[in-house]
C-alpha cells in the first residue's frame, strides 16, 4: 500500500477533532441538534485551516446511519453531531466515493454548462443517503454566468439538497450569493494549538521530538495545520525517528531560536561585532536573510510584550522553554529601549526585504541600532538636581566647574579694537551664528529675528486687532493712543537718553562720559554695571489702574455672554473701543471705515447686544455706537487689551521660570539654553 501523508492520515473526522475552529464546530453541532440546518454554507479562510475537512464532517453528520447493528432496519435515526465513522455512508464520504456527496472544484467546473448539468441532477432523490450534498471547493473561480445560473437553485433548492462552498478569496464571491448562504470564517490556527496537535501526531507515530523542533514547525506553519503536517513529513524524512531543533532549522532554512536570542542580546548590549558575526554565520549556512529579519522583528515584539505585561504567557505564542528565555532577556532591559528598538526595526524591515542585498541591509540596520544613543530617564535627572540643590542649600562643596563654566565665571572685559563682543564669541562657541545684538535689560524677553522673544514672548509691536506685526512700531515706545482706558500717558524720556539702538556699555571702548551724560540712575539697564540688579524694561504704557482693570473685566464678561448668543457678533464687539462713560450706559467707538460697521449697526445685532447688556448690567443699561470716532484706534480695543493681558501673563511666567533656582542650576549643570516657556491658556 502506498504511503499516506500525515495531512491526510490525521485529518479530523469529527467536529471535536477540529483544531482552532471551535466556533464552527459548536455552531454546526447546535444547528444539527436543533434541526435548524441551512440549505447552503460558505466556508472561508486561509489555506489549510480546515474548510474542506469541515465540509466532509458536516456531510457525514447529516448522512450518518449509525454503527451497524445499533439501529433497527427501516428506521431513520436522523442526523447526528458525532458521526459513527463505521457505517457505509461515513466510510465512503471519508474515501471520497459516496455517490450522493459530490466534491467538485470551481476551477474545473467554472462554466455555465457544468452548473446546468449539476442542476439537472438535483431534483432526483439521493440513491442511499439522507441528503444529496454538493461540496464546491475554490468556488470563487466560477464565472459570472455560472454564478447567475446558481442563483435560483441556491435560493430555493430541493429539500434533500445541501450546498457547501469553500473559498480562500471570499471578496470574489458575488454579494447575491453571500446573501443566500450561511458564512463561516475560519481563523488562522495559533502556533500553540498547532504545536499541541503536532505533539499528538508524533506520539501516535511513536516519534521523539524536543520542544524547540515542535515550536519551529508550529511557527513556520503560519497558522495552517496542513502546512505544519507537510513540514513535519519533510523533517521526519530528514531526521528519522528523532527530531532536534537544529536539524529542523537546517531543513526549513530558518534561524534557530538560540541564534535569534544571541542577536537580540547583542543588539540590546550594543555589541555590533557579535551581530555581524551571527548574521554572517547564518547567511553562510544558507539561511534566508529576509526570514531572519522577520523572525528578529517577531522576537523584538515578544520582548516588549514580556516586559510590559503581567501575564505574558497569555500573549506570547511560544513554548514554555522559549517563553522563559524571552522573559529573562526582557527583564534585563528597559521598556523604553525595547520599544525604540522595535519601532526602528519595523520601519526599516521593508527596506531590508526589498533590498537587492538583504544581508548588507540587515547588517547595517543592526549596526545602526547598536550605536543608538542612550536614554537618560527624566526622573533620574530630577533626582540628581534635587540632590544637588540639597547639597548647595546645606552648604556642601560645590561641584567642580567645567571649562565653559569657569570662563563664564570670569568678569567681562572690554573688547579690544576690532574684537567682537563676548556675546558674539559665545554664540560661535556653541555652534550658532550670533544674532544681531540689541540692548535690553537682563531678563527682558524682547523679540528675536522671528518676532518672538527667546522664550516665545510676542514682540511689543504686535497688533492684536489685525493679528500681525507692525514692523514700523518701535520696541520701547508707543503712541499715546495705546494707553489703556482710564490711565494717563507716561512722561517722555529725557532728550539726552541714549537711543534704543545704542550698543551696550560693555561693547564700547572705555571712555570718560560726556559732561551732558545723565546720571547713572537715568541710564538704561544695559549700561548699568554687571553687579547691579537687573532693571525692568522701559515702557511708555503704564499699568492700568484698578478701576480700569475692573471695568475691562466687566466688559470681558459682557463679551462672553454675548458669545453665547452669537460668536460672530462677539468677535466684532471685541474690535470696538469702549469710551469713558458711567455704567450702566455703554458707548462703543468705531473707527472710520470700520470693516464690520454694517453687521454691528444692524437692527438685529443692536437688539441682541442691548438684550445682553440689560441682562448683564440691569434694565437701565443703554447702548450707544459712536461712528467715525477719532478715539477708536486698534490699540484700544477689547481685543488689544486681551492681548496685552496675555503678554503680561507670558512675561510673568518667563520671569518666574528664569528666577526658579532649580531651572538656573539645571541650565548651569547641563550647559543648556531655555528656548521656550509654554504658558497655558486662561
Amino acid at each position: 500500500m502506498s504511503y499516506v501523508v500525515l495531512a491526510r492520515k490525521w485529518r479530523p473526522q469529527r467536529f471535536e477533532d477540529l483544531v482552532g475552529q471551535d466556533h464552527v464546530g459548536r455552531t454546526l453541532g447546535n444547528a444539527i441538534e436543533s434541526g435548524r440546518v441551512a440549505h447552503a454554507f460558505l466556508f472561508t479562510g486561509v489555506r489549510g485551516v480546515g474548510k474542506t475537512t469541515s465540509a466532509r464532517i458536516l456531510a457525514k453528520a447529516l448522512n450518518c446511519m449509525r454503527k451497524p447493528g445499533t439501529v433497527e432496519p427501516g428506521v431513520d435515526p436522523g442526523p447526528t453531531v458525532t458521526p459513527c465513522l463505521e457505517c457505509p455512508a461515513c466510510i465512503e464520504i471519508t474515501q471520497g466515493s459516496d455517490m450522493d456527496v459530490r466534491e467538485i472544484d470551481g476551477a474545473s467546473h467554472n462554466g455555465v454548462e457544468e452548473v446546468r448539468k449539476l442542476q439537472d441532477s438535483l431534483p432526483y432523490r439521493p440513491s442511499r443517503d439522507r441528503y444529496k450534498i454538493v461540496i464546491v471547493d475554490e468556488v470563487h473561480m466560477l464565472s459570472n454566468a455560472a454564478w447567475n445560473a446558481f442563483l435560483k437553485t441556491l435560493e430555493e433548492p430541493p429539500d434533500h439538497v445541501k450546498f457547501i462552498f469553500a473559498t480562500t478569496e471570499v471578496h470574489k464571491v458575488p454579494i447575491t450569493i453571500l446573501s443566500r448562504v450561511q458564512r463561516f470564517d475560519f481563523k488562522m490556527i495559533p502556533a500553540r494549538a498547532i504545536a499541541g496537535r503536532l505533539r499528538y501526531v508524533l506520539d501516535e507515530e511513536k516519534l521523539v521530538a524536543d520542544d524547540t523542533a515542535v515550536a519551529l514547525l508550529a511557527r513556520q506553519a503560519a497558522g495552517s495545520m496542513r502546512d505544519a503536517m507537510s513540514l513535519l513529513d519533510q523533517v521526519i524524512a530528514f531526521s528519522g525517528g528523532r527530531l532536534v531543533g537544529s536539524d529542523v532549522a537546517q531543513v526549513l532554512g530558518v534561524a534557530g531560536r538560540q541564534a535569534l536570542h544571541d542577536i537580540a542580546r547583542a543588539l540590546l548590549e550594543g555589541d555590533a561585532e557579535t551581530c555581524l558575526r551571527q548574521v554572517g554565520d547564518l547567511a553562510d549556512q544558507g539561511f534566508d536573510v529576509t526570514h531572519l529579519a522577520r523572525d528578529l522583528l517577531s522576537l523584538l515584539r515578544d520582548l516588549v510584550v514580556g516586559k510590559v505585561t503581567k501575564k505574558p504567557e497569555e500573549l506570547l505564542d511560544l513554548s514554555d522553554e522559549e517563553r522563559h528565555e524571552v522573559l529573562a532577556l526582557a527583564q534585563a532591559s528597559q521598556e523604553s529601549d525595547l520599544l525604540r528598538l522595535h519601532q526602528a526595526f519595523s520601519r526599516a524591515y521593508d527596506e531590508v526585504a526589498r533590498s537587492s542585498d538583504p544581508r548588507a541591509g540587515l547588517e547595517m540596520l543592526l549596526v545602526r541600532l547598536c550605536f543608538r544613543p542612550p536614554l537618560l530617564p527624566v526622573d533620574e535627572l530630577l533626582h540628581r538636581l534635587a540632590h544637588l540643590e540639597k547639597r548647595l542649600s546645606d552648604g556642601g562643596a560645590r561641584a567642580p566647574q567645567r571649562p565653559q563654566d569657569a570662563r563664564s565665571a570670569r568678569p567681562a572685559e572690554a573688547p579690544r579694537a576690532g574684537q567682537r563682543p563676548p556675546e558674539a564669541a559665545q554664540g560661535d562657541a556653541r555652534g550658532r551664528s550670533p544674532r544681531p545684538h540689541s540692548p535690553r535689560p537682563e531678563g527682558d524677553a524682547s523679540a528675536d529675528d522671528e518676532g518672538h522673544g527667546d522664550f516665545g514672548a510676542p514682540r511689543d509691536g504686535f497688533d492684536a486687532a489685525h493679528g500681525a506685526f507692525d514692523e514700523a512700531a518701535p520696541l520701547a515706545a508707543a503712541p499715546l493712543a495705546t494707553a489703556p482706558l482710564g490711565t494717563q500717558p507716561a512722561a517722555a524720556p529725557p532728550a539726552s537718553a541714549p537711543p534704543a539702538s545704542a550698543p551696550p556699555a560693555s561693547a564700547r571702548p572705555a571712555a570718560a562720559p560726556p559732561a551732558s551724560a545723565p546720571p547713572a540712575s537715568a541710564r538704561p539697564a544695559a549700561a548699568q554695571p554687571a553687579s547691579a540688579p537687573p532693571a525692568s524694561a522701559p515702557s511708555s504704557v503704564p499699568e492700568p489702574s484698578a478701576e480700569a482693570t475692573a471695568r475691562f473685566d466687566r466688559l470681558f464678561a459682557l463679551a462672553e455672554r454675548l458669545r453665547a448668543e452669537s460668536i460672530e457678533l462677539a468677535a466684532i464687539f471685541e474690535q470696538t473701543v469702549p469710551l469713558d462713560t458711567d455704567e450702566p450706559h455703554l458707548q462703543l467707538a468705531l473707527e472710520k471705515g470700520f470693516l464690520f460697521e454694517k453687521q454691528l449697526t444692524d437692527r438685529a445685532s443692536v437688539a441682541v447686544m442691548e438684550n445682553v447688556l440689560r441682562a448683564e448690567w440691569g434694565e437701565q443699561a443703554t447702548l450707544r455706537l459712536v461712528l467715525n470716532s477719532t478715539e477708536a484706534t486698534p490699540n484700544r480695543t477689547l481685543s488689544a487689551e486681551r492681548g496685552r493681558r496675555k503678554r503680561a501673563r507670558h512675561e510673568a511666567a518667563i520671569d518666574e521660570v528664569k528666577r526658579n533656582p532649580r531651572v538656573q542650576e539645571a541650565v548651569r549643570i547641563l550647559g543648556a539654553d531655555i528656548k521656550t516657556v509654554r504658558v497655558p491658556e486662561v
